[in-house]
């Protein structure tokens, strides 16, 4: 999700704001792209001409990880009916 951030001249932090399409001027301020599941944790603005977000993210949810594992299953489940259907049609053909 894009949002501007204004931070000061130690990374920190101040706002986030969302929807503005305008960083103001005479502040330190950026637009950022905050990826799915992350957190904005400061600006690293060791280079000044090219700060860089930094993010943080949460470690993996139990829900999260039964959620991944019953997709896997589920591609695992259409694989071995495709294969079945395969073995079926292929013995119907002979």
């Amino acid at each position: 999700m894009r949002a501007l951030v204004i931070y000061d001249l130690t990374g920190r932090i101040w706002n986030i704001v969302y929807g503005d399409t305008q960083a103001p001027e005479g502040i330190p301020a950026m637009f950022v792209d905050i990826p799915e599941g992350a957190t904005l944790e400061r600006i690293d603005i060791t280079d000044m001409d090219n700060p860089k977000a930094v993010f943080a993210y949460l470690p993996e949810s139990d829900i999260g990880r039964l959620q991944k594992r019953i997709q896997e299953l589920e591609n695992e489940l259409t694989n071995a009916q495709l294969a079945i259907v395969e073995l079926y049609e292929g013995r119907r053909a002979q």
